[in-house]
């Protein structure tokens, strides 16, 4: 799981990561999605699968916080009840993967100021955007997911 995290989401030229847009790289968010997707046996029970809804939910509530017209320290406030709504979530469905590299995309967001928040703001929301798009489709037949 050490791979998915981040430190930072642009380079030094400015440009988002490609690997948190792409399928480019190690840990790249196409890999990313596969992880969340997959499903941990945990004490003989199937748990920590996050689901496309799931996902989606999550990212809808993130965009209402970016689209809205306030001022970067409420949208920082805001992260973070999200990345709070997030461990409630997955304590109470076992997802707990997912919620920790929330709480390091959060993390890493919520300390920078000015500029370099609202570039990287945008980056998570375009990581986000290509985390729903590479989530793996769920198998209609069987309704697992199909992680080829």
């Amino acid at each position: 799981m050490e791979k998915f995290f981040i430190k930072s989401y642009l380079d030094e030229k400015k440009q988002v990561h490609q690997y948190l847009i792409s399928d480019i790289g190690e840990g790249n968010v196409k890999e990313l999605g596969k992880y969340f997707s997959e499903i941990k046996e945990s004490k003989g029970n199937n748990r920590g699968s996050l689901t496309i809804n799931q996902l989606r939910k999550f990212y809808d509530s993130f965009l209402k916080i970016y689209f809205t017209n306030l001022e970067p320290e409420v949208k920082k406030t805001q992260l973070l009840m999200l990345k709070a709504n997030a461990e409630y979530s997955s304590n109470r469905l076992f997802i707990k993967r997912f919620s920790d590299i929330i709480d390091n995309r959060i993390s890493v967001l919520i300390q920078l100021e000015g500029e370099r928040f609202q570039e990287s703001f945008n980056a998570l929301k375009m990581h986000l955007e290509a985390l729903v798009g590479y989530y793996p489709k769920e198998d209609k037949k069987g309704g697992g997911r199909n992680v080829s």
